[in-house]
């Protein structure tokens, strides 16, 4: 659709605040899922999982007002990355596996998450985002898509079955009827929905598992209130606590979820009828790594700027910054009033999984689809089927087998996702590195 409002017009009132509240709905959408999915998995109580739910909010909101002020200027939803509460998923199953401690676990992610977001605002700082983006080629990204939705496959498929779901350590037959059910809705819509329903899927999903489960009677209401207006909690689970093997897997995730920031930006200037600027890019990357410490400090999920949100333009033609601003002004509001973080902690963790099984199918074949785009000739075949063989590998060898190494190499060796990304750099860059023409 041709865009009938700019960057810098001011849709006259009804229009303003009807895209306004569209533009919330669909970052609500993009948010409500993650911090309730990783709360229940980090064992968070509903209380503790409502706050999560605010900072998430907070952050999240924040670096959306920060991003059209004085980033990269463009009306992007900035939503937790997939990539981030992936790894935390992952980092959460290995810490249960070996017996780890969680609390220690999130301290560590307090501090991987600041130096992501250092990464960020460094490759800004000396304009180094180009040369950085050139190794993560289509062979590099596409096999840590791969690692990531298949390490998270196991989490995915226990959630839709019901183990854990109320303290079952078994499979619960309705609630894989209601799972398949709710996928198969969701996916429709995906696949078949026009317009906003297709756009909303995932709210609608969710919006519609909800109330089949509340019908059912699986909805757990909170026990005790929270009070009405609250700050965020700086550092809520304890000083960040320094891991060699977690500040290296925050690093490499800020440097894949470089190109996301690029893609996006590129997306949505298309979509405006703009051309971004390269210092459009480096002032959106130098708020992304202010909002990665943000999510540090406030121990919530590493957010990028989503490309969803050229959809909602091209839909819409809406592409003006005003709605856009007063929705994630809203967004950060509500970061302050923990009821709201409690009543949308209610969702069970059986309806986030559902869901989340259709987001991470899509970034598996996000990962394909990189793969695709190679010439697939012998030296390409080795590269992937070297490093996914060695990075899927790990995942079936237990934890405790690794115990008798340093402890820092033995998390590096059991960790699939990071052995398997540095094994496909290596081999990409160095080992079987392409011969340029003279």
């Amino acid at each position: 659709m041709e865009t009938m409002y700019g960057l810098q017009d001011r849709p006259p009132g009804t229009v303003l605040w009807l895209s306004a509240i569209q533009w919330f709905v669909f970052t609500m959408t993009n948010l409500i899922t993650v911090p309730i999915v990783l709360g229940q998995a980090f064992g968070m109580t509903a209380q503790q999982t409502a706050m999560f739910t605010d900072r998430t909010f907070f952050v999240s909101g924040a670096i959306g007002v920060l991003q059209v002020l004085f980033g990269h200027r463009y009306p992007i939803i900035e939503g937790p990355a997939g990539m981030w509460w992936g790894v935390f998923i992952v980092l959460i199953q290995m810490t249960r596996d070996i017996g780890g401690n969680m609390q220690v676990l999130q301290q560590q992610l307090e501090f991987g998450l600041l130096i992501g977001g250092l990464v960020f605002i460094l490759l800004a700082a000396f304009r180094a985002l180009d040369a950085v983006r050139k190794l993560f080629s289509p062979m590099v990204t596409g096999t840590f898509l791969i690692l990531l939705s298949l390490q998270l496959s196991k989490s995915l498929i226990e959630g839709v079955l019901g183990i854990g779901f109320r303290g079952s350590p078994y499979v619960v037959p309705k609630i894989v009827l209601l799972s398949v059910l709710l996928i198969a809705l969701t996916l429709l819509m995906m696949i078949r929905g026009k317009g906003l329903i297709k756009n909303l899927a995932v709210l609608i999903g969710l919006a519609a598992g909800w109330v089949v489960y509340a019908l059912f009677g699986l909805v757990d209401l909170p026990s005790t209130p929270s009070p009405l207006v609250a700050l965020p909690k700086l550092f809520p689970f304890g000083t960040p606590r320094f891991q060699l093997g977690i500040a290296i897997t925050g690093a490499i995730t800020a440097l894949i979820l470089l190109s996301n920031l690029i893609a996006s930006i590129q997306a949505l200037a298309k979509a405006a009828g703009e051309e971004p600027s390269g210092a459009s890019f480096n002032r959106g990357s130098m708020v992304t790594g202010l909002g990665t410490l943000l999510a540090g400090c406030f121990g919530t999920v590493g957010a990028v700027p989503l490309t969803a949100a050229a959809s909602l333009v091209s839909l819409t033609g809406i592409a003006s910054r005003l709605p856009f601003l007063m929705s994630s002004a809203l967004v950060l509001a509500l970061g302050f009033f923990p009821r709201v973080g409690q009543l949308v902690s209610t969702l069970p963790s059986p309806v986030g999984y559902a869901i989340l099984f259709t987001v991470f199918g899509q970034l598996l074949g996000f990962g394909l689809r990189d793969i695709r785009t190679l010439a697939l000739d012998q030296r390409d075949l080795f590269v992937i089927s070297l490093s996914l063989l060695s990075g899927v590998g790990i995942l079936f060898v237990p934890g405790t087998a690794w115990l008798n190494l340093p402890r820092v190499l033995g998390y590096l060796l059991d960790n699939g996702l990071i052995v398997g990304v540095l094994l496909v750099l290596l081999l990409e860059h160095v080992v079987f590195r392409r011969k340029t023409a003279p």
